[in-house]
């Protein structure tokens, strides 16, 4: 009997559990030492629990026992559970299903999945509640069951897959209801990058909200200009009032906007930034302290985007953002105020501290938070983008492959394309180009085709550096240009960091591609180029000039020149913290100088970036610091 009661579980039963729905009585604890002396059974599982010890025994009993008596060993389990009062709600679905009652095994499931949750095992939880609706499709709760299933999707980080369980569940919900279960789907599909289907689904709730979406990027900046100067007029300054005293609406209406604005906030920056201003104001009015915290994260954040000219006003927001995080007292409010102090450090080029910041940011918001994978994508965006400026490629190296394959398995568009085209550089460094272009090129499959976003560019920049890495430069050079106006009329350019890359990615094409064609207008464009990065004013911003500076000295064939700008750019990037791009110039350096001196710097820069796993320095180097070498297949040490 004892037997028949493990093969019929399949799994490990507490030893009392199995005992007494074996019907075992007398001496059961000699009985079980015998049969683990005999090699039938074995200690498994928690709780004093028991298993049978080869899987082959349980086939065989199984196999051995009618329907009939299956089901009977499952209700006794299930019956001796429940009279020892243990708190095992799986293994009581698992045992009622067995004997065939679906209602108490649907009963069961559902109080699996809320344990689950509980527990924060939410792909558990997803399992669960799935059970339970398939056991019980007709189910008076059947709304409720799909809002839990929802909710532990979207704390699974799967956030197609909970936005149809919301919506699903609006369209068995009363107006009032279905209209907050359409936001939350809506704000799964948005900040999960499935953008086309978030907007739609958000063009309802915005209607009725009375909200409009700016139909593009021009009317965006301008409804954008207008509440910044009311915010500016208006201050910063609120009344404090407890969540409880303030209308449902209007709550509804901030978290609206909080929705938006995150789930466009890393895609069209500017309809993005409307909406954090229209956030921000709401909250401001409403007086919620976790609300304005929240709203004012976001605004550090987006005050620290225009960069050097801004930091001041930045570091008064960030100030005042922690200080009511802690007020708060929310964990979701104290992540968001270390997520935002870490932005605000690298869109000014200090990487090592907005590395650090944003470690912190992921730390405080997987462990104290839920419902929180878009804050937890970007803030591994930008953490693993300070590593690679930091030049730690190595490490960049090592973790993108297993945040890829996970946003892939969990349908997150926004994290994938990201880390596809942001990241790409890992498969340069690598010294696989092929599998990098396929990487861009299946992101872009995915993404949406109309309009320009924030992942558009970084395809763009993805592709073009590419095609400096295998010398393909004129097919880059043409391309690029080709997309000048567009990048130009989607504002994303009102981003210093972004519009210092960019800079930066046309300055190198251009000293790259002045080997094939055009040379002496193309390196006239490099050091125009230049002049606008010494423009910016910012200190990572310096070095990057120099060392395209010291590109066109070298072109035309002025070496004092090019070894006076190498080595400026060397001196800038070590203060930066930007090692990567110093063992470049320093390799540059070398090749001017040339005589021992300048092969034992070539030898540092290789013997630095193959520590960092860059398999051909030389091609690396072509593609950071181009211009100092005639056209070439990237080979060499």
């Amino acid at each position: 009997q004892v037997l028949d009661t493990l093969a019929a579980a399949r799994r490990p039963v507490n030893q009392d559990v199995v005992l007494s729905a074996a019907a075992v009585h007398g001496d059961s604890l000699k009985l079980l030492n015998a049969l683990r002396a005999a090699q039938f059974v074995r200690s498994g599982g928690t709780g004093y629990g028991v298993e049978l010890y080869h899987d082959r025994i349980a086939e065989t009993l199984v196999g051995s026992l009618a329907p009939d008596e299956r089901k009977q060993i499952h209700r006794r389990l299930a019956q001796a559970i429940e009279a020892r009062g243990l708190d095992d709600p799986e293994a009581l679905y698992e045992d009622y299903l067995g004997a065939g009652e679906k209602d108490r095994a649907a009963l069961h499931a559902q109080a699996a999945a809320r344990k689950a949750a509980s527990a924060l095992a939410f792909d558990r939880a997803a399992l669960y509640y799935r059970r339970a609706i398939e056991l019980m499709p007709e189910a008076a709760n059947l709304v409720d069951l799909k809002i839990g299933l929802g909710e532990a999707l979207a704390s699974a980080g799967r956030p197609s897959e909970a936005a149809r369980e919301f919506l699903d569940a609006a369209r068995m919900s009363a107006s009032g209801r279905a209209l907050e279960l359409q936001q939350r789907a809506g704000a799964q599909l948005l900040t999960g990058g499935h953008i086309e289907e978030g907007l739609e689904v958000f063009r309802v709730v915005l209607e009725t909200a009375g909200f409009k979406l700016a139909k593009g990027p021009k009317l965006a900046l301008l409804s954008l200009i207008l509440r910044r100067l009311w915010i500016r007029l208006r201050g910063l300054e609120f009344t404090e009032r407890e969540a409880g005293s303030i209308p449902e609406a209007d709550l509804f209406r901030i978290d609206i906007c909080w929705s938006v604005a995150a789930g466009l906030g890393m895609v069209d920056l500017i309809r993005g930034a409307d909406f954090q201003s229209r956030h921000l104001l709401l909250a401001l009015r409403a007086g919620e302290i976790y609300r304005v915290a929240r709203a004012m994260a976001f605004e550090a954040a987006q005050s620290a985007a225009r960069g050097g000219a801004t930091e001041d006003r930045t570091r008064q927001i960030m100030e005042r953002t922690e200080a009511l995080a802690l007020r708060a007292a929310h964990p979701h409010a104290i992540g968001l105020a270390i997520w935002a102090r870490g932005f605000s450090a690298y869109l000014v080029g200090h990487w090592k501290q907005a590395a650090e910041l944003f470690e912190r940011a992921v730390e405080v918001l997987r462990d104290q938070c839920t419902g929180v994978t878009w804050e937890l994508t970007i803030a591994y965006r930008f953490l693993l983008h300070a590593l690679m400026w930091l030049g730690e490629m190595a490490e960049v190296s090592r973790r993108v492959p297993q945040l890829l394959s996970a946003a892939l398995e969990q349908g997150n568009l926004l994290a994938a394309t990201d880390l596809r085209t942001r990241m790409n550089a890992i498969w340069l460094a690598a010294d696989d180009p092929d599998r990098a272009r396929d990487e861009v090129i299946a992101a872009l499959r995915t993404w949406p085709r109309a309009g320009f976003h924030l992942q558009h560019y970084t395809s763009i920049f993805a592709l073009t550096q590419i095609e400096l890495y295998t010398g393909d430069t004129e097919v880059a050079w043409r391309h690029v240009e080709g997309q000048l106006k567009p990048l130009e009329k989607s504002m994303l350019l009102r981003v210093q960091s972004v519009r210092i890359e960019a800079t930066h990615l046309r300055a190198r094409l251009a000293l790259a591609s002045a080997a094939w064609s055009d040379r002496e207008r193309r390196l006239k464009t490099a050091e125009k180029l230049a002049q606008k990065l010494m423009d910016e004013r910012m200190a990572w911003s310096d070095p990057l000039a120099a060392l395209i500076r010291a590109g066109v000295a070298r072109s035309r064939g002025d070496d004092r020149k090019a070894a006076e700008m190498a080595s400026l750019a060397i001196e800038g990037f070590e203060v930066a913290d930007m090692k990567l791009y110093a063992a470049a110039a320093r390799r540059r350096l070398g090749e001017i100088i040339g005589g021992n001196r300048g092969a034992e710097l070539i030898d540092l820069s290789a013997d630095w970036m193959r520590r960092q796993q860059i398999k051909n320095p030389a091609a690396f180097a072509n593609m950071l610091a181009p211009g100092f070498t005639e056209p070439f297949h990237n080979r060499g040490r």
